[in-house]
């Protein structure tokens, strides 16, 4: 008997192991919002999400953020100070000359933030 609730114990870990849990997003929910592990240079603003969040790019880079048909107004302001305006459609472009971490967040929605990692 024993045995078999070594069995039944090990059985239970190895299934929980494979549950995950699925976090909730903020606002709509983006289609492959992807932290960090995406090397795309657009993102996509929808309601309340970058899209992808996080992007690691190449020194030299130059990223595009997009305004999804239908979004709210949002912008994209760096911790160093660089902005977008605040806008529903259209576009942003910025370049990106030196390695380092930049992350940015739209002032108008909490929670709403991305970062660019250069490399």
């Amino acid at each position: 008997m024993r045995n078999q609730s070594w069995i039944l114990l090990a059985a239970v870990v190895v299934a929980g192991a494979g549950c995950g849990g699925s976090g909730g997003s903020y606002g709509s929910g983006p289609s492959n919002n992807n932290p960090g592990g995406s090397t795309s240079k657009q993102v996509t603003v929808r309601n309340n999400v970058f899209d992808p969040s996080a992007t690691t790019v190449p020194a030299g880079s130059t990223v595009t953020w997009t305004w999804a048909a239908g979004a709210d107004v949002h912008n994209v302001t760096f911790d160093d100070g660089q902005k977008s305006a605040d806008q529903s459609s259209g576009g942003y472009t910025r370049a990106f000359g030196t390695a380092g971490s930049y992350p940015y967040h739209c002032t108008r929605h909490p929670g709403m933030t991305g970062s660019v990692t250069v490399q």
